[in-house]
C-alpha cells in the first residue's frame, strides 16, 4: 500500500518542461506619424565656355487623420541654357484616401501640371476610385488601384482635350534597410472621348538617409503620352539627385 501511494504522489507532482520556450511574436511596427512632411532641392550650374542652370524643387506633406491620409505635393522644374529658358514645368496634387480596411481605402485627387514646353498650357484633372494593397509586409509593399474622372487640357497647338477618363495604377515600396528605400509608381490614364488618347506616368526613387533630419534621393520620371500635342515628342523623362529635409 505504502508503495502504491508514493507512486501516486509521484506521478501526480508537475514535471519540469525541457522542451524549448516559443519565440516571443513580432513587434509590430509603430504607426505613421500623424504629420509629416518633405522638401527637396536640386541644383545643377554650369560657366565658362557653357552656361546653364537647372533647379529643381518638390514638396510633400501629409496629415492623417482619424482613417483618413491626406496629401498635398508640389514640384518645379527649371532648365536655362546661355540665359535662354528651355524647360519649365509645375505640377500639384491634392489626395485624400479614406481606409476602410488595412488593405482596402477610397481616395479622390485633383491634379494640375503646367508644361509649355510639352505644349500643355494648362491641365485640370479630378480621378476617385478605389486601391488594394496585394502585399503589406514590413519591407515590401505593393498595391494597386483603379478610377474614374474627368480632364481638361488646354494646348499650345491643336484641339484642346476635354473628356471623361480611366485610370489604372500600381505601386511599390521596398525597405531596403533602415536608412534607404526604394519607390517605384506607375499610372495610365485614358481618354473615353479618343481611345488613342492615353498617357502613361511612371517614377522611381532611391532614398538613402544621411542623418536625421537630411536624405539624399535619386529618381527618375518618365511622361508618356500616345497621342501628343501636334509638333511635340510623346516621351519626357527628368532624372535628378536631391537633397531632401524632411520634417
Amino acid at each position: 500500500m505504502k508503495k502504491i501511494v508514493l507512486l501516486w504522489i509521484l506521478t501526480c507532482l508537475p514535471v519540469p518542461a525541457f522542451s524549448q520556450a516559443p519565440a516571443a511574436p513580432p513587434v509590430a511596427p509603430p504607426p505613421p506619424p500623424k504629420q509629416e512632411g518633405t522638401a527637396e532641392f536640386a541644383f545643377v550650374g554650369t560657366t565658362g565656355n557653357a552656361s546653364t542652370q537647372t533647379i529643381g524643387l518638390n514638396g510633400e506633406f501629409i496629415v492623417r487623420p482619424e482613417q483618413w491620409v491626406v496629401t498635398n505635393k508640389a514640384s518645379f522644374i527649371r532648365n536655362e541654357s546661355e540665359s535662354e529658358l528651355t524647360a519649365q514645368s509645375f505640377g500639384y496634387l491634392f489626395r485624400a484616401a479614406r481606409t476602410f480596411s488595412p488593405r482596402l481605402s477610397g481616395f479622390g485627387e485633383y491634379a494640375y501640371f503646367r508644361d509649355e514646353f510639352a505644349g500643355v498650357a494648362h491641365r485640370n484633372s479630378l480621378v476617385g476610385g478605389i486601391s488594394y494593397k496585394l502585399v503589406d509586409l514590413p519591407k515590401h509593399v505593393f498595391f494597386t488601384d483603379a478610377g474614374l474622372g474627368y480632364m481638361n487640357e488646354q494646348r499650345l497647338a491643336g484641339d484642346d482635350v476635354s473628356s471623361a477618363t480611366w485610370s489604372l495604377g500600381a505601386g511599390y515600396r521596398w525597405k531596403i534597410s533602415e536608412t534607404a528605400e526604394f519607390t517605384e509608381d506607375l499610372r495610365m490614364t485614358g481618354l473615353f472621348a479618343d481611345a488613342d488618347d492615353w498617357r502613361v506616368l511612371q517614377m522611381a526613387a532611391i532614398t538613402a538617409r544621411l542623418t536625421q533630419l537630411f536624405s539624399l534621393k535619386v529618381s527618375n520620371t518618365v511622361r508618356y503620352s500616345h497621342a501628343p500635342v501636334p509638333g511635340f515628342k510623346n516621351t519626357d523623362t527628368n532624372t535628378s539627385v536631391a537633397l531632401v529635409a524632411k520634417f
